[in-house]
């Protein structure tokens, strides 16, 4: 039995605690007890016919129905070895009392009832945890989905992308930012995918409030954020993401310590022909970002006609390098 205290310092005997929950003690005693009676009924009345013999055995079902919906397949076995020995031991002990040789027919009927009543508890329990957490996963996922943070999913996001990206063809400039929980596994193993996800929503916020009503941004992962920024070159981009940064960095979250996020940062360029080559150059950036340690934003440069100015911009070139600004170039 579990002895559980409260806050009140009382201690709580009301049930015994296993995987498929808190059994209560009434039960797990019946469970105990209810075999023995039968075993008790059994050589009291040994000359019980073989039909009303396996009815008394039905005491038996308690144990392996209360056992196997809170202990599994486990308290199926359980259950079905503390009746079987109880029966085992009746039969011989009655042969003893009334000199004859136990009845091996009535014991292997009774074991075969209670083994397929075993059985048929076990799937019907299997079944239930089966439906139980798919049902649990399905509300997680609800949870954690874009749309309960007012945010659009990925397909609208890249729907606006396309759009945007067709637009920057005619009137330039368009940049992009995505921006990724840094460690977010390690995150996830320590505090839970709930307590990252709820951080997730406290970046989440610190966005809105830097980004302009005008641009678009949303999930586009599970810890990644999307962000368009219409007629925002590369310079107005990076200062926007590294507010951002800095912001989140300093915000509360649902464990001891903070959390950070990487940035990578892409331009339109006239030479791209789909929307997936911008964001794998943010892809790119963002990556490099992480290299460099996270919390910190780099810059596809590319071949965007734009002169960076910013001093401590950090900027991808083409090949991969990563350096930092220190004058216009």
């Amino acid at each position: 039995m579990s002895d559980k205290q409260g806050v009140d310092g009382r201690v709580d005997r009301r049930g015994i605690a296993f995987a498929g929950g808190e059994m209560p003690s009434l039960a797990f005693l019946l469970s105990a007890f209810a075999p023995i009676i039968a075993a008790v009924i059994r050589i009291a009345a040994p000359e019980v016919p073989g039909a009303y013999n396996q009815l008394i055995w039905l005491l038996g079902l308690f144990p392996v129905f209360m056992l196997t919906r809170y202990m599994g397949w486990r308290g199926t076995l359980l259950a079905l070895v503390w009746t079987g020995v109880l029966v085992v031991l009746a039969e011989l002990f009655i042969a003893l009392l009334i000199q004859r040789l136990p009845d091996w027919n009535q014991v292997g009927a009774v074991v075969a009832i209670l083994a397929a009543a075993g059985l048929g508890a076990g799937l019907e329990q299997q079944w239930w945890q089966s439906r139980l957490a798919a049902a649990a996963a399905t509300d997680a996922d609800d949870e954690l989905s874009p749309l309960a943070e007012g945010l659009p999913p990925r397909d609208v996001l890249d729907y606006f992308l396309s759009k945007v990206f067709a637009g920057a063809r005619r009137q330039p400039p368009l940049s992009i930012v995505l921006l990724q929980i840094d460690r977010h596994q390690e995150l996830e193993e320590m505090y839970g995918r709930r307590a990252v996800s709820q951080a997730m929503a406290v970046a989440t916020e610190c966005l809105k409030r830097h980004v302009r009503a005008m641009n678009v941004f949303g999930r586009h992962g599970e810890h990644t954020l999307l962000v368009l920024l219409q007629g925002e070159g590369l310079t107005a981009a990076n200062a926007v993401t590294r507010r951002v940064l800095e912001e989140i960095a300093g915000a509360p979250v649902p464990w001891k310590g903070r959390m950070t996020l990487s940035a990578g940062i892409a331009g339109f360029e006239p030479g791209i022909e789909h929307p997936d080559t911008l964001t794998g150059f943010a892809r790119r950036a963002l990556e490099g970002a992480q290299r460099l340690g996270g919390n910190s934003a780099v810059v596809y440069h590319g071949n965007v006609d734009e002169t960076l100015v910013a001093p401590g911009m950090l900027v991808m070139e083409p090949d991969g390098q990563i350096r930092e600004i220190h004058r216009s170039v």
